[in-house]
């Protein structure tokens, strides 16, 4: 028996839907009736698959059955499937054995049926035949193209061939025609509202041709052109700008001649573009101006808001508007340790993005070392090795006036004195040091000399250690003294570190400005050291920012050992390169989509840090050190950029026309991805239907469960529709269904459980069967032929006459087939009115 339209079969969900309903109203229908009503819907939806019963006969010779299968499939076209089923004619009339003619396409059907011919199933044939002749031997014939698009043919073969039947088989082989077809529209997954993007369609063709290329999005046509195509795969690019958050759909048509099928001539794509992201910019305390940035960004499709380091959020529920930060030249000195552990969690623990932009103050030059920052991004803070190192010159210049006192117990001038101990002791042996005490007046403890060499390390250390307090505080005077002694050093790094608490007598800015411009022209970089809360803060940044170097606040003593010895770290390390160069890229990276490594503007400078192992090196300099790399950490992402997005290593970047859209990308590239959330969507093709699954999930990740789903699916044409999905596990609902047509679909599950009402949306292309397409290779088709009739003992027909099972040629007549469906539906009808009886109580069916 076969059904010709087996999909009808997913109406037998109404049954349980029925009995639902029946216990929900606590069975005010009397169980008779219902058992009756499940009775008339079980038959007429086996009316509807139209069951037929294939007719055969043994003649009185006790022939067995043979079984013609015939290819009626849209890749053999109208002509060859009229050829198809005249050999069979042919065949059936010349056989002396009974014969019965099965088609078949996308499923098998009765010879006077028309199966679906929109893929090729010869496994649901052979299965079907298998059923007819049963166990009273028989023998099969095989008329098809052999380009099966659907089922394994093989397995079934095994299995005919276990069964002691044989399948003869007539290769047909298409005339070669011309067919040109659009393979595919190549699209991003998501987008954000705004976004620019390039889409490329792909078309193929076998031969040269011209023809109409139109696109539409949406519902606008965007493109009409005309292409000329030749031979192989051709492309057109589309570049167009993301509209209203919601499901993109694009469908592109191709029409022209020469061509054979048209089906395959159009093809769809679907984008989910998400609202316009919100981040937040984190200036660093060095005079940052995240201001063009912003700017760039805004026209970009990339909402910033901007706030300085000192006040980013220590909690994370503070920082839920934003899907991503942007720390732009951040010194770790200015982040507490809970606003550093914030920022790991809202990458790791909450999914969302954090891009590092460098500069003279971020990454090694930071202090990002061994931090919560550290553990966060893919690159660690120790500069690659380099084969030589300039030897270093460090100048320490320490504050001694009063008010760093008292002498005894754990003060600031204490602290001080023993961070110059530790600053010698990390220096190497060939480096050099020098430490210059100062109040109002100046006072060389160690005049400049090679650690090695000179005063022993000990005596050095006990010349810092017996420093006794002093009065004022006049920080532009040890400065005049200082910097001018460490130019004359030998060396090419030279590196001063001021330490102070106070306000110094004196203020001319102009007059510090061209002292450390001075220093600057001979390659000496200055740091500053702000020692409590009374120190002039603004002048110690502007000291710092003057002189290429880094500032540091200590509120408490203890914090000033650590923070020197960090700066001789970071100075004995060389972690700032400096010089023009243009990055390289390591590798294609989605981080760079459309972007062109000659298109990026060259930098003069970055911050030397190493990759993680598991980290993507995206761009590199000519040392190979990272420029750009990212990776993935917790649920989310975040990436490292060591240049800068300004002056001084990006000087001319922001008038780069390109500045917005690349700093655009880069961030959403860490951003969450749209798709993302409590509520997610898919869609899932199974044979010729496809099932909306929505997972939905409570806070804190329990399973939402007994929620009311529904889905609207827009069709290609642009109809809407509604369907009810039903849970079939914690937290899942999910809904077959039969796509009418070929094209995009947008589909949007909305969910309500109480008040809370949740919404998340998914796109679905049903594509063309690989029915239209021509085969990769021409002979596909023969080969599976011939396997098929190998694996079973069959034989190639090659024109000839079917075989008889016993071995000589037979004939018999054909039975027709018998249709049960008239059965189905009158006993239904005959039901009926004995349900109605019953319901209203007519009838009354004792116990």
């Amino acid at each position: 028996m076969i059904l010709r339209n087996p999909q009808f079969l997913l109406l037998l969900m109404l049954v349980p839907l029925i009995i639902g309903g029946w216990l929900w109203r606590r069975g005010r229908l009397p169980a008779a009736a219902l058992v009756l009503r499940v009775i008339i819907v079980i038959l007429i939806v086996g009316a509807l698959t139209n069951p037929i019963a294939l007719q055969g006969h043994i003649d009185s010779a006790g022939a067995p059955l043979v079984v013609v299968l015939v290819d009626q499939s849209d890749s053999l076209t109208d002509e060859g499937k009229a050829a198809l089923r005249a050999r069979a004619a042919a065949l059936a009339a010349n056989s002396s054995s009974p014969v019965q003619i099965i088609t078949f396409g996308a499923t098998a059907a009765a010879e006077q049926s028309t199966p679906p011919g929109d893929q090729t199933d010869i496994a649901a044939a052979l299965r079907a035949a298998r059923g007819l002749i049963g166990d009273g031997g028989g023998r099969v014939a095989l008329l098809s193209d052999g380009l099966q698009t659907r089922g394994d043919a093989l397995a079934e073969a095994r299995a005919l061939a276990g069964a002691g039947i044989p399948v003869d088989t007539e290769y047909y082989q298409a005339p070669a025609r011309p067919e040109f077809w659009i393979a595919t529209i190549e699209t991003p997954p998501t987008l954000r509202e705004g976004e620019e993007f390039t889409a490329r369609i792909v078309m193929a063709s076998t031969v040269a041709a011209n023809a109409q290329l139109e696109l539409t999005v949406g519902n606008e046509r965007v493109l009409a052109q005309q292409v000329r195509l030749a031979p192989g795969e051709n492309s057109v690019p589309y570049t167009g700008r993301a509209g209203r958050p919601g499901i993109l759909r694009m469908q592109a048509t191709l029409t022209g001649q020469p061509d054979t099928l048209t089906r395959n001539n159009v093809a769809g794509a679907t984008v989910l573009v998400a609202p316009m992201p919100r981040i937040l910019l984190v200036e660093g305390p060095n005079d940052v101006n995240s201001a063009p940035l912003r700017s760039a960004l805004r026209e970009a499709g990339v909402m910033a808001d901007v706030a300085e380091a000192a006040s980013l959020p220590a909690q994370i529920s503070a920082l839920g508007l934003y899907e991503g930060i942007v720390l732009i030249d951040v010194p770790a000195g200015v982040l507490s340790l809970d606003q550093m552990a914030t920022l790991r969690e809202f990458v790791r623990s909450e999914g969302r993005g954090l891009l590092a932009i460098g500069g003279r103050s971020s990454f090694t030059l930071g202090a990002y070392k061994d931090t919560p920052l550290e553990e966060t991004l893919p690159v660690t803070m120790v500069p690659p090795p380099r084969p030589e190192r300039s030897d270093t010159t460090l100048l320490l210049i320490i504050d001694q006036s009063a008010s760093m006192g008292p002498e005894t117990g754990l003060s600031k001038f204490t602290m001080a004195k023993e961070a110059a101990i530790m600053a010698t002791e990390s220096l190497r042996a060939e480096d050099r040091i020098g430490v210059l005490a100062f109040d109002v007046s100046t006072r060389w403890v160690v005049d400049f000399q090679p650690v090695g060499t000179g005063l022993s390390l000990a005596d050095i250390q006990r010349r810092i250690s017996t420093l006794p307090l002093g009065g004022g505080t006049d920080i532009y005077n040890a400065l005049q003294t200082g910097l001018p002694e460490l130019a004359r050093q030998p060396g090419r790094v030279r590196h001063a570190v001021l330490l102070t608490d106070g306000r110094s007598f004196t203020d001319d800015r102009q007059a510090y400005q061209a002292l450390i411009e001075e220093a600057r022209s001979r390659n000496i970089t200055l740091s500053t050291i702000a020692i409590g809360t009374d120190a002039d803060i603004d002048l110690l940044q502007t000291l710092a920012r003057w002189g290429a170097g880094r500032y540091y606040f200590a509120a408490e003593p203890g914090d000033i050992p650590r923070l020197t010895l960090l700066e001789s770290e970071i100075v004995r390390t060389e972690p700032q390169v400096e010089g023009d160069f243009r990055a390289e890229q390591k590798a294609p990276h989605p981080m760079l989509r459309d972007f062109a490594p000659a298109q990026i503007p060259g930098l003069k400078g970055y911050v030397a840090t190493t990759l993680k192992p598991g980290a993507d090196l995206v761009l590199q300099s000519p040392d190979g050190d990272p420029v750009l790399a990212v990776w993935q950490y917790g649920l989310g992402r975040a990436a490292a950029w060591t240049p800068g997005a300004e002056a001084p290593w990006a000087a001319d970047w922001s008038n780069w026309p390109e500045y917005g859209r690349f700093w655009a990308q880069l961030i959403r590239y860490t951003l969450p991805e749209p798709d993302s959330g409590p509520l997610q969507v898919r869609v899932v093709r199974d044979g010729d239907s496809v099932r909306i699954v929505a997972d939905s999930v409570a806070p804190g990740g329990r399973p939402l469960d007994l929620a009311d789903t529904q889905a609207t699916i827009v069709l290609p044409n642009g109809a809407a529709q509604l369907i009810t999905l039903r849970q079939t596990a914690p937290g899942r609902y999910e809904q077959a269904l039969i796509l009418p047509d070929d094209g995009p679909y947008a589909i949007e599950v909305r969910q309500q459980k109480g008040s809370e009402v949740r919404a998340a949306q998914a796109g679905y292309v049903q594509r063309y069967s690989d029915e239209y397409l021509p085969p990769a290779d021409p002979q596909t088709g023969a080969r599976l032929m011939n396997d098929i009739s190998a694996i079973t003992g069959g034989n190639a027909l090659g024109g000839g006459s079917l075989i008889a099972p016993g071995g000589g040629a037979i004939r018999a007549e054909r039975l027709p087939d018998t249709g049960f469906w008239p059965w189905l539906l009158g006993l239904a009808a005959l039901l009926w009115p004995l349900e109605i009886a019953i319901r209203r109580g007519w009838v009354r069916l004792r116990r």
